[in-house]
């Protein structure tokens, strides 16, 4: 189960946009090109939004990239946020 940890100050808006993107993107390297960003540091952000949640947001046992349940609800909420900060932006 998830931890209390979505107001969690460690989580970053980088964390949320490399995770959106790599589930967009249907992998890390395309998610790194799209960003700007090379793939070892969207990996990392990766891992470590996975280590403040506290589960596994992508099934690493197949070939294909796969949100686990976790990931499915965590990409709502997290599309929901980047969302909202973007058209208090705007």
């Amino acid at each position: 189960m998830l931890k209390s940890a979505i107001l969690d100050p460690r989580i970053k808006l980088r964390h949320l946009v490399s995770f959106i993107e790599t589930v967009r993107q249907d992998g890390v390297g395309p998610a790194a090109a799209a960003l700007g960003l090379t793939q070892p540091a969207v990996s990392k952000s990766l891992a470590e939004l996975e280590d403040v949640l506290g589960v596994a947001l992508f099934d690493r046992s197949r070939r294909k990239l796969a949100l686990t349940d976790f990931g499915e609800i965590f990409l709502r909420h997290a599309n929901a946020a980047v969302s909202a900060l973007r058209q208090g932006v705007d």
